[in-house]
């Protein structure tokens, strides 16, 4: 394998929105910032909202009706 043809791998901090921060390896070096992490995104919290748009899921049930 060729050497010194691949980017260096440092610690870089990422800082989330919501003011959580961790450490990862990466190549982008530096710090990066994000909009979600796994501290305030609905469905690592348990906070996820099931939509049903526009009513399909009584509109299925009510069609082919529902099982039992």
């Amino acid at each position: 394998m060729k050497t010194g043809i691949h980017p260096e791998y440092t610690t870089t901090e990422v800082t989330c929105s919501c003011g959580n921060t961790f450490e990862t390896k990466s190549t982008a070096g530096g710090s990066l910032r994000v909009e979600v992490c796994s501290a305030c995104h609905p469905f690592y919290t348990g906070k996820q909202k099931i939509l049903d748009t526009g009513g399909r899921v009584a509109r299925f049930e009510k069609r082919y009706g529902k099982k039992k």
